[in-house]
């Protein structure tokens, strides 16, 4: 009997022992929490550091932890004793969800922080090329000369050598007085040619009329 008492003395003790000594492990350190830094947003290009943020107390500090860190369910880096994952040029590739893990070296006890989305933005493009906007612009002036089209100006024609009139060349500083000029020349050359059928005709006409006054007395 009182054996009996002892072995169920010795039970109860171990059993109070494994039931208090199992949760204590659970306390050893918080759930971490991770973190972005500058940004969880950060521009394209720039660099991010991911810190899975967790500690230990006091009386653990001999207990080392090991880091784990995952994107869209794979692992990005796995079991390292740096809190902190650094990527040093952001991308659009970077972007998606990220969480961390701390773990003890035996893998004992095990706690993920909750998912943190990573959103890199895109540089826009007058950022990308800032000597697009500081281009001179141009004067004003030749926006103003270009509001009035020039007539058509047609090659100078050059003057006859039979006509002594027109044998010095014309000097025209102003283009509008060159072209009513050139019109001119041309309407001067078409009466000419028009003259000189007239000369023609009027020539063949007294050449017809001079017979018939020769004939006129021998009537």
């Amino acid at each position: 009997m009182k054996l009996d008492c002892v072995i169920m003395a010795w039970a109860l003790y171990l059993f109070l022992v494994m039931f208090w000594a199992a949760p204590m492990p659970l306390k050893l350190f918080p759930t971490p929490v991770l973190r972005a830094t500058p940004s969880a947003e950060p521009q394209e290009g720039s660099p991010v550091t991911l810190n899975c943020q967790t500690k230990l107390p006091r009386q653990r500090s001999a207990t080392r932890l090991l880091f784990s860190f995952y994107k869209d369910d794979r692992t990005v880096r796995s079991r390292d004793l740096s809190p902190e994952f650094q990527i040093p040029t952001a991308s659009e590739e970077h972007s998606g969800s990220y969480w961390c893990e701390a773990a003890t070296e035996d893998n004992q006890l095990l706690k993920r922080s909750l998912q943190l989305e990573i959103r890199v933005q895109r540089l826009s493009s007058t950022a990308a090329s800032p000597t697009l906007t500081s281009a001179p612009q141009k004067p004003a002036a030749s926006e103003t000369a270009s509001t009035e089209p020039p007539g058509p100006l047609p090659p100078l024609t050059t003057p006859s050598s039979e006509d002594p009139c027109l044998s010095s060349p014309l000097v025209v500083p102003d283009p509008h007085l060159h072209h009513q000029m050139g019109i001119l020349l041309k309407h001067v050359q078409e009466v000419r040619v028009l003259l000189g059928h007239l000369v023609i005709e009027l020539r063949d006409l007294s050449g017809h009329r001079k017979p018939e006054t020769t004939n006129a007395p021998a009537k």
